[in-house]
């Protein structure tokens, strides 16, 4: 095997933001947002193929979108048994849409906040699915913890200043547990993976409401 690249390990970048809805457009596909969860490690098209169940044939066009827009980059290039053989690896660690895209009053406004909500729960709802029906998730009661799934619908009455707190806190523990990710990745652990999808809103709501608690279900 001949490694036609010098370049040194690549780094993503902590974060990069999305400032232009063409780009966004790219990013917001649910086949291209799943390719992109398996390129926090540098990876192939025929890797991710397999990883996603699809042609390896069907993803070239994505991965050429996803480099042109800079959201993936391409880290090596080698020959093996005569064909060449890229590698490629996501450019950030986490992708942030840029607040001007979804500033209510722009003229990118309503197709920046649906192309954003309909890319993140499309590919939410699918990978789900998928993961239960192969039973990677498991439904019953008594699984282990790595292999459940928690399904919560909650509704809270806070403070200004707790609704902050609420805020760090939750940002502190996704930090947290996103440097022990990093930590296991450098070290080779053997890990399970775990998808976490946070929204938190306010909404309007009347005394009545208010009053119940406001408190829905949880299924874990």
């Amino acid at each position: 095997m001949l490694d036609l690249s010098e370049a040194k390990r690549f780094t993503p970048a902590a974060e990069l933001v999305i400032s232009d809805l063409e780009t966004l457009k790219v990013l917001a596909d649910p086949l291209r947002l799943s390719i992109l969860e398996f390129l926090m490690r540098p990876s192939t098209v025929k890797r991710i193929a397999e990883k996603i169940n699809k042609p390896a044939t069907k993803l070239y066009y994505h991965f050429n979108l996803l480099e042109k827009h800079g959201l993936i980059v391409l880290v090596d290039t080698r020959i093996v048994s005569g064909i060449i053989e890229k590698h490629y690896q996501a450019a950030a660690r986490i992708y942030r849409v840029a607040k001007n895209l979804l500033a209510p009053g722009s003229d990118e406004f309503d197709e920046g906040l649906e192309l954003t909500l309909n890319g993140v729960f499309t590919s939410t709802k699918q990978e789900i699915l998928a993961n239960i029906h192969d039973a990677t998730i498991d439904m019953q009661e008594d699984a282990p913890w790595h292999r459940r799934m928690t399904l919560s619908n909650q509704r809270f009455e806070l403070t200004p200043k707790q609704y902050e707190k609420f805020h760090h806190a939750l940002k502190g523990l996704i930090a947290e547990y996103s440097d022990v990710t990093q930590e296991n990745q450098e070290h080779g652990a053997q890990t399970t993976s775990m998808k976490l999808l946070l929204v938190s809103y306010p909404i309007v709501t009347d005394d009545v409401d208010a009053a119940d608690g406001g408190e829905q279900g949880e299924q874990s």
